[in-house]
């Protein structure tokens, strides 16, 4: 210990920082593995729900056999005075909207917020798209997700464009409230193969696991680093000392 007392001598304020900095690097670092983990695990869930068979549901909303990304199929008509956008939806750079439309179900009459797909903004905000919506019934078939909840972002519906409602985040709930229509809590995503949607190339995950991967290497090497900084500068402080 007299050794080391006489090799290595710290300031104190280096030893504090290290002391609170490093478990937050670490704790960081750990953080990231286990979001690439994660979307690593829900990869392989959606790719393995790709395999299977399309679940029928018809036109049936009481059936809700889905855990993430199993197709169904169900049948229906699109109720066109009640569609809406998703706003700021990007495509290769280019500002765009996600097609909203309430789709009533033929067996129960349960409702269905179907997101279509993408359309390219116009030059201004008011260029809102348009596009055709099929009359009588329909059989669509996507994937039924659950709304995603975006921190800082409100769901209610803030204004409307060319006749349509719009929104920044999905909220089933407060949707429903304002078209007066008791929508179910899912969104049927349609899937590529599914007629009456347009652009359908929405990632499973915003980021994938080696992004994720790739951070946790940043925040360890920044504790490394943190760490050999402060051996180094308590070696040279006891040099100077002993001089």
């Amino acid at each position: 210990m007299s050794f080391l007392r006489h090799r290595f001598r710290p300031r104190r304020a280096a030893t504090v920082a290290v002391v609170l900095g490093l478990p937050v690097l670490c704790a960081l670092g750990a953080w990231q593995v286990l979001r690439g983990q994660e979307k690593a695990h829900t990869l392989a869930l959606a790719e393995a729900h790709g395999a299977l068979p399309v679940v029928d549901l018809g036109g049936r909303s009481d059936a809700d056999p889905v855990a993430g990304q199993q197709r169904v199929r169900v049948r229906g008509v699109f109720l066109s005075d009640r569609q809406g956008l998703l706003d700021n939806q990007v495509r290769d750079g280019q500002v765009g909207y996600d097609v909203l439309t309430v789709l009533r179900l033929s067996g129960d009459g349960g409702l269905v917020l179907v997101d279509r797909g993408w359309l390219a903004r116009g030059p201004r905000r008011a260029d809102v798209p348009q596009w055709p919506t099929q009359d009588g019934e329909v059989t669509v078939t996507g994937y039924l997700r659950a709304p995603t909840d975006v921190p800082l972002v409100d769901g209610r519906v803030a204004e409307t464009l060319g006749g349509f409602w719009v929104v920044s985040e999905i909220d089933t709930q407060r949707l429903g409230a304002y078209l007066d229509l008791p929508l179910w809590p899912r969104i049927l995503r349609l899937s590529p193969e599914s007629a009456h949607g347009f652009r359908r190339d929405w990632p499973v995950v915003a980021m994938g696991p080696q992004r994720h991967y790739g951070y946790a290497v940043q925040w360890f090497g920044l504790a490394a680093a943190l760490l050999a900084l402060y051996v180094i500068a308590g070696v040279r402080r006891a040099r100077a000392l002993e001089d």
